[in-house]
């Protein structure tokens, strides 16, 4: 395994988990609506678990004899909640990516490996449950009352 490239996968991952925070923080302030207290609570929800995986993959960089990055990617933003999700089901998705991306370079360190597997499942979790709410957009946009879906 060569551990420059990893450290180097795992800041990329890092950064993304670090947008994660700000963007699923900001999804939660900013959505309004009937549906506020379900989708809030959600994207404050998933702020949390990229805080959390921000943590692991710093932990992990420094164990691995590098130095986690403080930097973040741009934070998507809007007040359209069928945006919002549509943001993080792009944001997980690339998540997935990302994470899979990782696995490839742990080669044969079997403790990295399940290491990633286990934030890849909890991406790939977001990846199904954004999916399933999307895989109705009409009823979504009809919940924020908006007719601009087709």
């Amino acid at each position: 395994m060569d551990k420059t490239k990893i450290i180097e996968k795992l800041n990329e991952c890092l950064r993304h988990e670090w947008t994660g925070v700000a963007q699923y923080a900001q999804a939660g302030f900013v959505v309004a609506g009937l549906w506020r207290e379900v989708y809030a609570d959600m994207f404050f929800d998933s702020a949390k678990e990229s805080f959390g995986h921000a943590k692991q993959v710093g932990e992990k960089i420094v164990a691995l004899g590098g130095i986690p990055t403080v930097e973040r990617n741009a934070v998507k933003q809007t007040q359209d909640l069928l945006e919002l999700l549509n943001f993080a089901l792009e944001f997980e998705s690339k998540a997935v990516k990302m994470y899979t991306e990782a696995l490839a370079l742990a080669e044969d360190d079997r403790a990295l490996t399940v290491f990633l597997e286990n934030i890849l499942e909890d991406e790939q979790d977001g990846v199904d449950q954004l999916t399933r709410i999307l895989r109705d957009p009409k009823a979504v946009a009809a919940s924020i009352g908006a007719s601009k879906v087709g």
